[in-house]
């Protein structure tokens, strides 16, 4: 889906949610770890920049592409929701997370070895878009009045797509290439993870300091997702603004050579 770009950040200031993860909260008047069913719902908005590096074949060479770290302008699109259910000690946690960047300034780093600077003399635009599932169990090291730890266990999965185009500005000749093209991509991921995720309640008031944080491989080199905020506790549920980056990175030939994306997440959560 998409946004007009004039209200695009009062679309999502306006959702009012919640980083993934970050949230494990409960309302003050329950106690999740009685024994019984609990759970939460989180749609949540994230505004997060990309930063990319990104392969493609082009005439039997490589083409890489650099894209700028923005946060909204470039921001089309985005649906994300998280949730959790927990019985005792144990439980289940989810994440959807999907985003769509279009006319990213890109930079075409190279073709056949030869260096091409994303100068004036180039005009490059990327499009990425893409989205991430994390499936987790969760166990509670430990929990009370000011707060609570899980261990957080499970997989994530990245697909994500990318679009490259360009016009050069000179004859594009006099490196083999033509003045005008696109190239399309794209790749799945599936790692395994470990991280925590909690909460801290100084005092056990209605202010909280939720964190998330994790660490993973497999289809990857490395994955990790960081995320910290404050937030504040109704009967209902939680109110909280947290700061969130997620990063993938591969050292082989892939298409997928590193994207990270970082920005703030303001959320709303219902608990059941």
């Amino acid at each position: 889906m998409t946004f007009p770009k004039a209200p695009r950040a009062l679309c999502f200031l306006a959702v009012l949610t919640a980083g993934p993860g970050v949230l494990p909260a409960h309302a003050a008047e329950t106690d999740p770890y009685d024994g019984a069913w609990h759970g939460s719902i989180t749609p949540y908005g994230w505004l997060p920049g990309v930063t990319a590096k990104l392969r493609y074949s082009y005439q039997g060479s490589e083409v890489r592409d650099e894209t700028d770290h923005d946060i909204l302008d470039k921001l089309s699109g985005a649906l994300m929701i998280a949730g959790d259910a927990r019985k005792g000690d144990w439980g289940i946690y989810g994440d959807l997370d999907w985003v769509k960047f279009d006319n990213e300034k890109g930079r075409f780093r190279s073709v056949g070895g030869e260096r091409v600077g994303g100068d004036v003399t180039l005009d490059t635009r990327s499009g990425l878009k893409g989205g991430f599932v994390t499936l987790a169990g969760l166990y509670s090291l430990s929990h009370g009045p000011e707060g609570n730890i899980d261990l957080l266990f499970g997989g994530r999965y990245l697909w994500l797509k990318g679009n490259l185009g360009w016009n050069f500005g000179f004859a594009g000749n006099r490196f083999g290439i033509a003045e005008s093209g696109h190239l399309a991509r794209n790749t799945h991921v599936t790692d395994a993870l470990i991280g925590i995720r909690g909460r801290w309640t100084p005092g056990g008031g209605p202010w909280f300091f939720p964190y998330y944080a994790d660490i993973g491989a497999g289809g990857s080199d490395l994955t990790s997702q960081l995320a910290l905020g404050a937030g504040y506790a109704f009967h209902w549920g939680d109110v909280s603004l947290a700061w969130r980056y997620v990063t993938y990175r591969r050292d082989d030939d892939s298409f997928l050579e590193r994207v990270s994306m970082m920005g703030p997440a303001i959320g709303l959560t219902w608990h059941f």
